[in-house]
């Protein structure tokens, strides 16, 4: 093994893996994660919970940031599709 610094040969018993690795998360753990998710308001709070913790599980924490951003998408979205049909419907009946 060679050190990634300078060059030189580093004995296999003093080599030391860095990287962290995390417990891997059960079927039976995704499955009460995702039922959470269909409690309402619960699961706005879980979110913000999993995304901003520190003592939460990487794989949990990045899936419940990526879920916020689909959330933030989807709210936008429906704002402009809202916007939208008001508009529509005040120039349809003339308001």
């Amino acid at each position: 093994m060679l050190c990634p610094k300078c060059g030189n040969d580093i004995p296999v018993e003093t080599y030391h893996d860095e990287t962290q690795h995390e417990s891997v998360y059960s079927v039976l753990q995704w499955f009460g994660t995702f039922l959470l998710m269909f409690i309402p308001v619960v699961n706005i709070v879980l979110l913000f919970i999993w995304t901003f913790s520190k003592k939460v599980n990487r794989n949990k924490r990045n899936w419940a940031l990526a879920s916020l951003f689909i959330f933030v998408i989807i709210i936008i979205l429906l704002i402009i599709m809202y916007a939208v049909f008001v508009a529509y419907f005040n120039k349809l009946f003339g308001n």
